[in-house]
């Protein structure tokens, strides 16, 4: 399947000057995977940190210093998601009649009929991971790339022609493509990542790619409760399977499955079920892989019991309603840690969802935490007093939680934010608590 790729690659760009924008792990394997194609073609490579160029040795591979700048000699460029479309030289470039393309969107013009392709705002890397478990328990040959870290480009090599590619999509990825996958999911839908997208529309229109190009032979399974995800299943020409949280088969009733965590069963084993029937797989075979599926790391996972308190790790919840279905998830809360850097989103939400339940202790890290407690100071009532602090580190927030939460208590850090600005990214800030909660479980 790699020589069909590479032909396709041949087909499209032989003899074109390319530009590669961004030259992390995505801009590397996309050279990689150029250089297959093109073993003598001078390629063109920019990124915002020029310590990136000088990674490959490769005598045909160019500089092009002036990042995003003087962008209009080049046929086509390959961007890498993490780099706004929105970006002034890049809409000048698109203007001016120049070519964007990216890794997913040449992926899926050879491999659509094989891709399930997983999106939505939250849900979607441990959807597309159970998925993943699904298939493989069901001995079907199967590949897990995508937004989880491997770039598409890396998993050509090992594609057969039955091989069922399962793809976690993020709306970076998904705003370039021009060929949607074989069989879509949309879970849900949340305003998020606006500084790339610029607006909830453009947002919307990103996600909404995963199935404008489908036809009447692809499957689209999506969550009806949201209405923008109404909306763009009534626009698309795929054979529709629509689910509601509220509308649970008996296989997956809250009883089912209590290895899982409540937000895997009620949330992710849906849409797994969904794709499951759609490939012929029996309830069976569908029961052993859910009964055997171990979650992935920062999502309501506990890191253990200390002190007779049990500490939480839901790093991975950076927007209010995910911090919220967190909360829902768990018996008790006696301790949240919330906050971070703050995207301009609507922090209403999750202080709602606090004062709902009670929380007894509130953490909160600047700056999004002072947005969080002003709406919770508007909204609170009289008769709810709990203990609010605002903490400047991890180590701080971990004593706090220690001091005030109460034998067999809980503790939840999950921040409803990005954790840019204190922390390096949300594996720093998870590690950070999994370190002082062990190390000051024996100062408490």
């Amino acid at each position: 399947m790699l020589d069909l790729f590479l032909e396709h690659l041949n087909r499209n760009y032989n003899n074109h000057k390319i530009l590669i924008l961004g030259f992390g792990r995505e801009g590397q394997s996309t050279l990689y995977m150029l250089r297959q194609a093109f073993p003598t073609l001078d390629i063109f490579v920019s990124d915002q940190n020029p310590l990136q160029l000088g990674k490959v040795n490769d005598r045909h591979l160019l500089s092009h210093i002036k990042y995003l700048e003087d962008l209009e000699q080049y046929d086509v460029i390959f961007k890498t998601p993490g780099i706004s479309l929105w970006e002034n030289g890049l809409q000048k470039y698109v203007q001016g009649g120049g070519r964007i393309t990216s890794q997913l969107n040449e992926f899926l013009d050879v491999f659509h009929h094989q891709t399930i392709g997983i999106t939505g705002t939250k849900g979607k890397s441990t959807t597309s991971a159970l998925v993943y478990h699904l298939l493989k328990t069901a001995n079907l040959p199967t590949l897990f790339t995508g937004n989880i870290g491997i770039p598409v480009f890396e998993s050509i090599q090992e594609i057969q022609p039955k091989t069922q590619v399962v793809v976690e999509m993020s709306s970076y990825q998904l705003e370039l493509i021009t060929q949607s996958p074989h069989i879509a999911v949309l879970l849900d839908i949340f305003p998020e990542h606006l500084n790339h997208h610029r607006s909830f529309e453009n947002y919307l229109a990103a996600k909404a790619r995963i199935t404008q190009f489908q036809n009447k032979d692809d499957v689209l399974i999506y969550n009806k409760d949201f209405p923008e995800l109404q909306w763009l299943a009534s626009r698309s020409q795929a054979n529709k399977v629509p689910f509601s949280l509220g509308e649970l088969p008996a296989e997956l009733k809250p009883d089912t499955y209590p290895n899982l965590n409540q937000v895997i069963r009620t949330k992710i084993l849906l849409p797994a079920f969904l794709i499951g029937q759609t490939l012929g797989l029996s309830t069976d075979q569908m029961q052993k892989a859910f009964e055997t599926f171990a979650a992935l790391p920062h999502r309501l996972e506990n890191i253990g019991t200390y002190n007779d308190v049990t500490f939480i790790d839901d790093t991975l919840a950076t927007i209010p309603e995910a911090a919220s279905v967190a909360i829902d998830a768990l018996p008790r809360v006696d301790v949240i840690i919330l906050g971070g850097f703050d995207r301009g989103l609507q922090y209403e939400p999750i202080a709602k969802k606090v004062i709902e339940k009670r929380i007894p202790t509130i953490l909160l890290f600047r700056p999004s935490g002072e947005k969080i407690a002003e709406h919770f100071h508007q909204l609170k009532p009289a008769s709810y007093m709990p203990n609010m602090q605002f903490v400047e580190n991890m180590e701080e927030a971990v004593r706090l939680s220690y001091q005030h939460a109460p034998k067999g208590g809980v503790v939840l850090l999950s921040p409803a934010s990005p954790s840019f600005g204190q922390f390096r990214d949300y594996e720093d800030k998870a590690q950070q608590f999994d370190v002082w909660v062990k190390k000051l479980a024996n100062h408490n």
